[in-house]
């Protein structure tokens, strides 16, 4: 703009013969700029100052000197601050020449100082439950959104399904507090509590990549919401934090996992309902049979029946997932503190996944016996199936 001869531009403006296009070229503006700029110049006497200051830099320098031919101080003062350093330069030069010819003139108009930049607020924690017995969790994701509020996303996971369902909504940060509050305090039994933030964002993300292989539908929304919030990071290895015990204390935990179970986290942990429904099948034509003598040798078979289940249940994929899932559960008690716990779902996790037969390991024994608790355990005072003094299960054929 300093090469624009100014009293040109306002001769070109001022003549109605002249296509605002040709002034827009001069001037390098948009020609619907040029056009309002040629109003704003012949209404100048009832123009506004913020009108003129709106228009683009070489416009409103032109009309800067305008206003000097019309005594419009108003405008000169309203022009000084602008931040076009040559609008502002024009602007202030006029005023001079105002004052020199004794014209009272306004203080020039100083740009406000920009506001501090606002403190930015620290990340919100995530918050996601332990892995239950069929490989699902919930995931809270929440981040801010300046002048709205909290946006949070819940996701349930599942460790073979993949991402299950995804809800985002706007809560105030009132509503999101009480919200948190409220899932640590009715979350404790799903042992609901706080994570990294990148560590829920690579749960969800892992998750999302096992629906292209499952088939589950993916969560409408999942895809873009996910690519807003940016590559996630894969997830470590749990097994790098739980290395193998002295032998001694290795085979001490897996011999006291059965009472893992005991535990809130493990109590709704079970074998797959079909499978144990196939078991219950069993168990039932065994009840009805008429091949056992007495109530003792169908106890016997019922609990042999059971023995069986459980080594059957535990084909590679299921150790892999059952082993993978103790171990997510021993983080999760490792970082509330109860280690010998942790150490024994870590302990059994290694037995599954190292091929030790499921009936040597108490906590794989109860996935299926605690859904047959009459059926597992042989009736007193009988001797263990198969053994030397037992009498057989079968009458035999007369």
């Amino acid at each position: 703009m300093t090469t624009l001869d100014l009293d040109r531009l306002l001769s070109l403006l001022r003549d109605p013969n002249v296509e605002s296009q040709e002034i827009a070229t001069l001037a390098g503006v948009p020609r619907e700029e040029a056009g309002r700029a040629s109003r704003l110049l012949l209404g100048l006497s009832r123009a506004k100052p913020e009108e003129i200051a709106t228009l683009p830099a070489p416009l409103a320098a032109a009309l800067c000197r305008a206003a000097l031919g019309a005594g419009r101080a108003d405008v000169l003062a309203a022009l000084a601050g602008h931040a076009g350093k040559e609008v502002a330069k024009e602007a202030k030069r006029s005023l001079h020449v105002l004052r020199s010819r004794g014209v009272a003139v306004p203080e020039p108009q100083r740009a406000p100082a920009p506001a501090p930049p606002a403190a930015e607020e620290p990340p919100l924690p995530a918050y996601a439950s332990a892995i239950d017995g069929q490989g699902e969790r919930a995931v809270w994701l929440p981040r801010n959104v300046p002048g709205k509020g909290v946006e949070v996303a819940q996701a349930v996971v599942s460790d073979v399904r993949g991402l299950v369902e995804l809800q985002v909504g706007l809560l105030g940060r009132k509503e999101w507090r009480a919200f948190a509050k409220g899932l640590i305090e009715r979350g404790a039994a799903m042992g609901v509590g706080e994570i990294d933030r990148g560590g829920a964002h690579s749960l969800v993300g892992a998750a999302r990549a096992l629906n292209d292989v499952s088939g589950q539908r993916v969560p409408e929304g999942a895809d873009l919401w996910l690519a807003q919030l940016g590559r996630a990071a894969p997830l470590p290895d749990p097994a790098a934090s739980f290395p193998p015990l002295p032998e001694e204390e290795e085979r001490d935990a897996v011999a006291a996992s059965g009472k893992l179970h005991d535990l809130p986290l493990f109590r709704g942990w079970l074998a797959d309902e079909g499978y144990l429904r196939e078991v219950a099948a069993k168990l039932d034509e065994v009840g009805v049979s008429p091949l056992y003598i007495d109530d003792r040798q169908r106890a016997e078979q019922m609990a042999r029946v059971v023995a069986d289940a459980v080594d059957a249940y535990f084909d590679d994929g299921r150790r892999r997932r059952h082993s993978s899932r103790l171990l997510a559960v021993a983080e999760h008690l490792q970082a509330r503190g109860d280690v010998a716990h942790a150490r024994s779902a870590a302990a059994t996790a290694r037995a599954l996944l190292g091929g030790a037969p499921p009936h040597a390991v108490p906590f794989a024994r109860l996935l299926v016996e605690k859904a047959f608790p009459l059926a597992a355990t042989p009736a007193a005072g009988a001797g263990t199936p198969g053994s030397p003094g037992t009498p057989s299960l079968i009458v035999s054929p007369r």
